[in-house]
């Protein structure tokens, strides 16, 4: 009988599990790439995040036994793909000064995906930009795709008059590409960022057999809202590359620098997930002249996880000078590490949409194990 009471017990805690978020308002969270996902508002989280961390094994496995480097920087990412696509035409002063645009003049249009140049496949903007630059200005052979189907043409890069560089005046977009923030750098050049992975607009994981790591600048804020998620603006370029990316999944993106960041100098250790508790914390980003800052927030659920999973923490913007500046989490900053009583703990990696103040983080450890 007592069996019996215990798993009828069981059966409806497990049914209270289900029907919390079907029965809950939804809100977006957004992450760097746009991509959308329906979780519960702002107190069902709470609850359900309750019944997770008295579920949870307490047993976190072995302690981690590792020093990083903190991150907090932005970083531009590309991963490669089958061809560019050209988001516009420009016009550049050339040697002669006058005005002049190559890829217009060789029939490019707006669209068209770039597939080969000087019959070298292109797989990224900063290869079709490196071929261009060392054609000293003579003819290449342009391979692109139009609505599918496979054109030909001729193209003459021309000499940029202000940067004194080959050009074929045009813009191109890479398979995926954006900005976010580094979360931790590894003795071994390795690293680890954004925490939550690269998507298509479908939503998809974008698959990465390789990518570039490129010196990124932010250039303003704009400032999020109940209902708006508010974004970091910056800007790289393809000539500053400074790594390679190996890895997109499910925990973030992940490479290797050619060197040691300057700014990486004094370690830090990883707390292990049994460490963490709701609390003051602090996180780390950049939001102007490329200095990185620390602002005070609160770690509002710590949940026990034995497991990997991508949703370890709820976490609550208030820092004074942080929410003046950007409302509270905006895109651009997942990835952002997060310290607590002097370990990093984990990243930011979403925002709640119906209160900007608020997201969610990931622990450094499920990171780290990549």
């Amino acid at each position: 009988m007592k069996k019996t009471i215990f798993l009828l017990l069981i059966f409806l805690l497990c049914l209270q599990c289900a029907v919390i978020p079907l029965t809950a308002n939804t809100v977006n969270a957004v992450c760097d790439n746009n991509c959308a996902v329906s979780v519960a508002n702002a107190d069902v989280i709470d609850d359900v995040l309750d019944l997770f961390t008295g579920a949870a094994n307490t047993n976190t496995s072995a302690v981690i036994d590792e020093e990083v480097y903190l991150g907090g920087y932005p970083i531009g990412i590309t991963i490669d793909g089958e061809g560019v696509t050209v988001i516009g035409l420009n016009e550049f002063v050339g040697a002669d000064g006058k005005l002049c645009c190559p890829a217009m003049n060789a029939g490019i249009t707006i669209n068209d995906v770039v597939v080969e140049l000087d019959g070298k496949r292109i797989y990224n903007s900063a290869k079709l930009a490196e071929i261009a630059s060392r054609s000293e200005g003579r003819e290449l052979t342009l391979k692109y795709l139009r609505d599918g189907a496979v054109a030909e043409t001729v193209i003459k890069p021309q000499k940029d008059l202000t940067t004194n560089q080959y050009r074929l005046g045009l813009w191109s977009r890479d398979a995926s590409s954006g900005i976010g923030t580094l979360t931790y750098v590894r003795k071994n050049l390795n690293f680890g960022s954004l925490g939550h992975p690269i998507t298509d607009p479908k939503g998809n994981i974008v698959n990465c057999k390789n990518g570039g790591v490129f010196h990124c600048t932010i250039d303003g804020v704009e400032k999020g809202r109940k209902g708006s998620a508010g974004e970091l603006k910056g800007s790289f370029s393809f000539d500053r590359r400074i790594g390679n990316i190996y890895a997109n999944n499910k925990f973030g993106a992940f490479g290797t620098f050619n060197s040691m960041p300057n700014f990486c100098k004094a370690p830090i250790k990883v707390a292990d997930i049994g460490e963490i508790k709701p609390g003051k914390a602090r996180i780390y980003c950049t939001l102007s002249d490329n200095v990185r800052k620390s602002y005070e927030i609160e770690i509002v659920k710590a949940v026990a996880q034995s497991s990997r999973d991508d949703r370890g923490m709820v976490i609550h913007v208030t820092d004074k000078e942080l929410l003046a500046q950007t409302g509270g989490i905006v895109q651009g900053m997942s990835g952002s590490p997060i310290v607590q009583n002097g370990k990093l703990v984990g990243a930011v990696t979403h925002v709640f949409v119906n209160d900007p103040t608020r997201g969610y983080g990931m622990y450094a450890k499920w990171m780290l194990t990549n």
